[in-house]
């Protein structure tokens, strides 16, 4: 197995890589300054140098997940990650009305973020369920920047956009619409916390293979300055990278921690689940 510091210059250099494939603008502007350089390099060798610590921490599964992981991190950083699965892209509410049919309101904090819509046709039941794994794909990544110790507060327009780029991407991308189907099948014969953590982070690890978290990371990132989003994506890319490469060790049981008590997340699974059923009637 690679050192300690192979796998941390390892992630460095996927960084590096991902900023020229993913942000070819930033990426030209960041080499004409070298402070702003070498301020994302040293901060994603931290974000890489803490994930292994973490993961020799919480190798083999262990009960006390936020009694290790207090050992090397703050309270703030630990309640940053409780609150992981609880930053809201939108609640999908499906009822039925008078007229016999099924209807989807899409609201944020108590405010409709979409038109609400008629399942009329099998073609709205996609619309749904397609939204709706938009949603669970936005949230895993915020799960993933609460986890990297990065709290972000997206406008209503920046969940939007975020929301709409990830619907986007899992239309055109028959690989990441399979990686979402096999995530809801994983999630719904899971019984513990481990079982649900794994299946969240094999989602979290074919989204990055897919190049979409760049993608909602920037969206969800876009009042920032261009290089405040890019240090953030750095970070972000340093911790897959080393959980990548030591088998979703630090994730897994990050998630584990909090997965349970992720009501309003679990609740995004039995809609897919419904709007399923409801599809088979149409």
């Amino acid at each position: 197995m690679a050192s300690h510091s192979d796998l941390v210059e390892k992630a460095v250099k996927a960084v590096m890589e991902d900023l020229g494939k993913y942000a070819p603008e930033e990426y030209k502007k960041l080499n004409a300054e070298r402070a702003k350089k070498e301020k994302i390099i040293q901060a994603a060798r931290a974000t890489a140098t803490e994930t292994l610590k973490l993961t020799n921490e919480l190798r083999n599964q262990p009960k006390d997940i936020a009694a290790r992981l207090s050992k090397h991190l703050s309270d703030e950083r630990i309640q940053l990650i409780r609150r992981g699965l609880e930053i809201p892209t939108f609640r999908l509410e499906i009822s039925k009305r008078e007229d016999g049919k099924h209807w989807l309101e899409l609201t944020r904090e108590g405010k409709q973020f979409l038109p609400s819509r008629a399942i009329s046709t099998a073609q709205d039941a996609d619309w749904g369920s397609v939204m709706q794994l938009a949603s669970i794909l936005v949230e895993a990544i915020l799960l993933v920047m609460s986890a990297d110790g990065i709290s972000v507060s997206p406008s209503e327009s920046e969940m939007e956009q975020a929301v709409n780029e990830a619907a986007q991407a899992i239309r055109a991308n028959s690989k990441l619409q399979k990686a979402l189907d096999d995530f809801v099948t994983a999630w719904n014969s899971s019984e513990s916390a481990y079982s649900k953590g794994k299946a969240l982070f094999y989602l979290i690890k074919n989204s990055y293979s897919a190049g979409i978290m760049w993608t909602i990371i920037k969206s969800l990132c876009s009042s920032m300055a261009w290089y405040e989003w890019l240090e953030t994506s750095a970070k972000v890319t340093a911790m897959i990278v080393l959980v990548l490469a030591t088998d979703g060790v630090v994730l897994i049981a990050e998630i584990a921690l909090i997965v349970l008590n992720a009501v309003d997340f679990a609740r995004k699974i039995a809609n897919i689940n419904q709007l399923s059923e409801i599809k088979k009637t149409l």
